[in-house]
C-alpha cells in the first residue's frame, strides 16, 4: 500500500487544521514563550564561557508575554526585545503540514509531528541567539570585521527563511519517500489459494484396450 497523498484531500486537511493551530495558537503561545526563551538563555551561556569571571554568562534575557527581552551585563544599553511571534510563526504552518499528511497510524503521525517540532525548536533557538550575537557584533567593540558580516548574513537569512522556507523544508524531510512514491509497506500480498483446495490437474495416458493372443 503506498501512502500517496492527493493535493485535493491534502489542501482541504491542512486548511482545516490550519484554521483550528492558528486559533489554538493564541492561548499558548506564552507558554512555548517561555520554553523557547528559557532554552536560548541556556544555549548563549554555553556559548559566553570565559576565564575571566566579568566576561563569563554576559547575556541577561527574560520573558513578558510573548516577547523576549536581553541585555548585556556589562554594556551600558537599555534592554532590546525581539517579537517572539516572528521567530515561532514557523509552527503555526508546520504543524498543520505535519497532521494533514497521510500516514499508516496515528502513532506514526505523532510521531513525525513530534521530530518536526523538535527540529523546529533548535532552529529557534539557534535564530534567537544568532540575532543577540549580530546585535553585540554591531555595537560593542572586539568583533572582527568578518565575524561581524558573518553574524549579520546568519540572521538576516534566519529572519527571511524561517517563516516560509524552515517548515517546508523540515515537513518535506520527514516525508521525502512519501512525496517521491517510495513510502510501502513491506508485507507481500498472499498468493491466490488454488479453486477448489485442489492441486493442479494432470493429464493422465489413456490405457489401450489389447486382445489377447
Amino acid at each position: 500500500m503506498r501512502l500517496g497523498i492527493k493535493p485535493v484531500v491534502f489542501l482541504i486537511r491542512l486548511l482545516i487544521v490550519f484554521a483550528f493551530t492558528y486559533l489554538l495558537w493564541t492561548p499558548l503561545a506564552p507558554a512555548y514563550t517561555q520554553v523557547l526563551g528559557t532554552l536560548t538563555a541556556w544555549f548563549l551561556h554555553l556559548t559566553e564561557f570565559s576565564r575571566d569571571p566579568h566576561w563569563h554568562q554576559v547575556t541577561e534575557m527574560w520573558v513578558k508575554g510573548t516577547a523576549i527581552f536581553y541585555r548585556h551585563r556589562l554594556v551600558a544599553m537599555p534592554p532590546q526585545g525581539i517579537p517572539a511571534e516572528w521567530v515561532q510563526a514557523n509552527l503555526v504552518l508546520l504543524i498543520p503540514l505535519m497532521l494533514a499528511t497521510p500516514a499508516r497510524s496515528y502513532r506514526q503521525r505523532f510521531g513525525r509531528l513530534a521530530l518536526a517540532l523538535g527540529i523546529a525548536l533548535v532552529l529557534q533557538v539557534l535564530d534567537i541567539t544568532v540575532t543577540v550575537k549580530a546585535f553585540y557584533a554591531s555595537q560593542i567593540g572586539g568583533y572582527s570585521d568578518f565575524v561581524r558580516r558573518l553574524y549579520q548574513f546568519c540572521d538576516s537569512f534566519a529572519q527571511s527563511m524561517d517563516t516560509q522556507l524552515f517548515p517546508f523544508a523540515i515537513w518535506a524531510g520527514i516525508h521525502f519517500n512519501q512525496l517521491l512514491g517510495r513510502d510501502q509497506t513491506s508485507a507481500l500480498a498472499p498468493a491466490p489459494a488454488a479453486v477448489g483446495g485442489k492441486g493442479p490437474r494432470r493429464k493422465h495416458k489413456a490405457k489401450g484396450s489389447g486382445k489377447a493372443a
